[in-house]
């Protein structure tokens, strides 16, 4: 049975770009892959300190960023050039940006800037950097296929900012988290940073109770403070799938029939950009036989109101209707396959025994490799599952 890998992070007392940084620490990231990652980054001054710690009785992993070597990184714009210099892998580096880039779009939007130009004022540069690429690094190393995130408790009360005293949960927090679970906090303060905020929606593939697992690690990160009553700590919890189950997803539907055939093509791409597991265009006939169309989208729990508002936004309907439905999915995987056309992307799935039930070219990668040698499509696909399932043959 092919087994899934999966962490839940569980944020029973909130989360924190240092709590993620200890808590994978704690669940046996090693210290020398921080330490290479801040060679690849050019931050040779940087070092992660971890020391175990006690919060409301039970022990974890708090952090201390030291920066020797005192490099000033201003804003935004600066972080997303050391990013892309450095010498990170590539999936590094994209996952390091999509954090830096939620969290500082957030800032951006409510303090009325450009992007480029937002400053960190809170948190401070290298602590920001350190916090998104070292969560980057602890994915890569654990290669969890899904992470699941438990709904998020805010705090209530000011925090005293660069901007001034601003109300708790942060603007940029609350910015970042729509479309996110989140319950009262056990305690006043800050519960929730938007750095932690940035990082969780970046990483999650979904926001709610803990899914079924077999645990094989478990990982605690400490915050800085020590309030009574909840002990400050983030839980990361490492296990395996071996059940596919149904999942709960949203279908969404529209029926139109005043809306111009150009602007469809539009907002299926809109929709699976911004996070739709699927989208389709339905022919349909509608009142007084007029010819019509069901625009209709699978969404998750966690996306369903976003997806909603820009279904109602860029087509001509006036309603959208929604209910919950049970889906099935195969595990799947893309792999590169070395072609007579060159390096092809395939997905292939697997059944719960580890069988190969599908192989398929994955369709712009085909597109590609079609136009440069010159060749009929359907010549590179052919080529490319036969090639798929021999190094597939294999490998075993």
């Amino acid at each position: 049975m092919k087994q899934k890998r999966i962490a839940y992070l569980d944020c029973f007392a909130g989360v924190s770009g240092d709590m993620v940084l200890g808590a994978l620490l704690d669940l046996g990231l090693p210290s020398e892959v921080l330490d290479e990652g801040w060679r690849q980054l050019g931050l040779k001054g940087v070092q992660v300190k971890p020391q175990r710690v006690q919060r409301g009785g039970l022990m974890g992993v708090q952090v201390e960023v030291r920066d020797q070597g005192k490099r000033l990184i201003r804003n935004y714009g600066e972080m997303r050039k050391v990013i892309d210099d450095s010498t990170l892998p590539e999936g590094i580096k994209e996952l390091s940006l999509k954090i830096l880039h939620k969290l500082a779009q957030a800032e951006a939007a409510i303090h009325g800037v450009q992007v480029d130009e937002i400053h960190f004022h809170e948190i401070g540069g290298i602590d920001t950097i350190v916090d998104a690429v070292g969560a980057a690094l602890g994915v890569a190393h654990f290669t969890w296929e899904t992470i699941i995130c438990s709904p998020l408790p805010m705090g209530r009360g000011f925090v005293e900012a660069g901007h001034g005293r601003l109300p708790l949960p942060a603007p940029a927090t609350m910015a970042l988290l729509q479309g996110v679970p989140i319950v009262p906090a056990a305690v006043e303060g800050e519960t929730v940073t938007p750095t932690g905020a940035a990082i969780v929606t970046s990483l999650a593939s979904g926001f709610g109770p803990m899914p079924k697992m077999e645990v094989t690690g478990i990982g605690y990160g400490a915050g800085t403070r020590d309030p009574e009553g909840t002990p400050n700590l983030l839980r990361i919890i490492h296990g395996v799938q071996l059940e596919k189950k149904a999942e709960g997803v949203w279908v969404l539907e529209a029926d139109v029939d005043d809306m111009s055939p150009e602007l469809f093509p539009y907002l299926n791409q809109l929709l699976m950009r911004e996070g739709a597991l699927d989208a389709s265009l339905i022919p349909i006939q509608m009142k007084k036989g007029r010819p019509g169309f069901t625009i209709r989208c699978l969404s998750t729990a966690a996306q369903r109101e976003k997806l909603t508002q820009l279904i109602l936004r860029e087509s001509t309907t006036l309603g959208v209707r929604m209910h919950q439905v049970e889906r099935v999915t195969l595990p799947r995987e893309e792999r590169q396959v070395e072609t007579a056309y060159g390096s092809i992307k395939v997905k292939v799935a697997f059944n719960q025994d580890g069988e190969i039930v599908n192989l398929m070219p994955e369709y712009e990668s085909c597109c590609q490799a079609a136009e440069e040698k010159k060749v009929p499509l359907k010549e590179v696909y052919q080529e490319a599952i036969c090639k798929g399932r021999e190094a597939l043959k294999h490998k075993g």
